[in-house]
């Protein structure tokens, strides 16, 4: 009985692992070709999700695929984190194996985007340019009625706080801008509405200067839109970058890219 037991874990064992390195073979395949669709310079994190995967493989639908990718372009920025998570995945067994995955489609795509604040930066022409999170009693104080504090659910509207150094008001100084950051028309719309600058403060700053201020800092910022063809639906700010999340239905691998720019 000892050796039955004993031979019947091995075999367990070795079709576990097998099991695993069949999925890790198909999460190359995938990883390639999402290499190739969102032009990147190496293979993004692809994880097929579910267990048993050669279960899976034969049916040809898997349960859900999660990918996560680094440094993706979608003009006029250059370092996007993407993550996805693809569910109800159709994808026949003979385009897995060849690596031609023209056909793969997802019931639903999650998707999510996080805009660096040096990426945000350059795009805009603002240096050293680093993004936070208002207090809420900053909120309450600078931003108008109904402006979204941390308690506020997650929407189409976010308070944001950007500092940089800047000669927009004469000699290189710090200043700190405080506005709302909103998914409008497929942009990422920044609309400054309060700015100090260290020494001086809102108060005392000339009105012509203050205007330059808040109209260089307030922008437009096209992302390229969310990988999968996902629509926004919502975003906010954390230190150092702005998130963009949305969910999609019926997506085709093809459609991995950034979409119109």
């Amino acid at each position: 009985m000892r050796k039955l037991i004993i031979a019947v874990l091995v075999i367990v064992v070795l079709a576990v692992a097998a099991d695993f390195g069949a999925a890790a073979a198909a999460e190359y395949t995938v990883a390639k070709q999402m290499r190739q669709q969102l032009h990147l310079a190496s293979d993004p994190s692809v994880r097929i999700n579910g267990f048993p995967f050669l279960t899976q493989a034969v049916a040809g639908h898997y349960t859900a695929i999660d990918v996560q990718a680094s440094g993706v372009a979608a003009d006029p920025l250059h370092d996007l984190d993407v993550a996805a998570t693809l569910h109800d995945v159709d994808a026949p067994l003979t385009e897995v194996i060849s690596g031609d995955l023209h056909s793969v489609r997802a019931a639903r795509v999650d998707g999510q985007v996080r805009i660096k604040d040096t990426d945000l930066g350059r795009a805009i022409g603002i240096e050293d340019l680093r993004i936070q999170q208002p207090s809420d009693q900053e909120i309450k104080d600078l931003l108008p009625p109904g402006t979204p504090t941390s308690d506020s659910p997650r929407g189409t509207r976010a308070p944001i706080k950007m500092v940089a150094t800047t000669d927009l008001a004469g000699p290189r100084t710090k200043v700190v801008a405080f506005g709302v950051i909103a998914l409008t028309s497929g942009l990422v719309r920044i609309t400054i509405r309060d700015v100090r600058v260290t020494g001086i403060g809102a108060v005392g700053l000339p009105r012509v200067v203050r205007q330059t201020l808040l109209s260089a800092l307030s922008t437009d910022v096209k992302t390229g839109g969310l990988p999968f063809a996902v629509t926004p639906t919502r975003i906010w700010v954390e230190t150092g970058s702005v998130v963009i999340e949305g969910t999609t239905n019926n997506v085709t691998l093809q459609q991995a890219g950034p979409g119109p720019r």
